[in-house]
């Protein structure tokens, strides 16, 4: 392993357990602004390779431990090697039931949309709204 990998993972270990602190993981979402910041460039030690697949390789003891959420891809944290964590699930929005949107605009905006559910998908593919319209149906009476 070189150097520059050597540094950059010192750099995501120390992260990680500066964010254990706080008994939460480090998200990855942070790291590039932050490298960034630290000036070290990461893209060049990464040569092409995701942060996230450079994170998943050199995880390990005495480094750090990658943690995923179990529904939001994105969502990707570090933690010290040894620790334990598990997100949130209570936060995630509830399952909206098929067909149905509620936008924060008015009841005929709700309505249209509600009855473009059920036109077909080719019946969609070449319909277009003028912004106009939505924006005159979102306005509250």
């Amino acid at each position: 392993m070189s150097a520059s990998e050597e540094t950059l993972i010192q750099f995501l270990k120390d992260k990680a357990e500066a964010a254990w602190a706080d008994a939460q993981p480090y998200l990855l979402s942070f790291a590039g602004p932050d490298l960034t910041e630290a000036k070290i460039d990461y893209r060049g030690i990464l040569g092409g390779e995701k942060l996230k697949a450079f994170a998943e390789r050199t995880q390990g003891a005495d480094r750090y431990r990658v943690v995923k959420h179990p529904h939001q891809r994105a969502k990707v944290g570090l933690l010290k090697h040894d620790e334990e964590f598990t997100f949130d699930l209570s936060e995630e929005r509830p399952a909206r039931a098929a067909g149905t949107w509620q936008p924060q605009g008015g009841a005929p905006l709700t309505s249209f949309i509600n009855a473009l559910t059920h036109l077909s998908a080719e019946d969609l593919e070449d319909f277009v709204i003028p912004a106009r319209v939505l924006v005159k149906l979102a306005q509250k009476r």
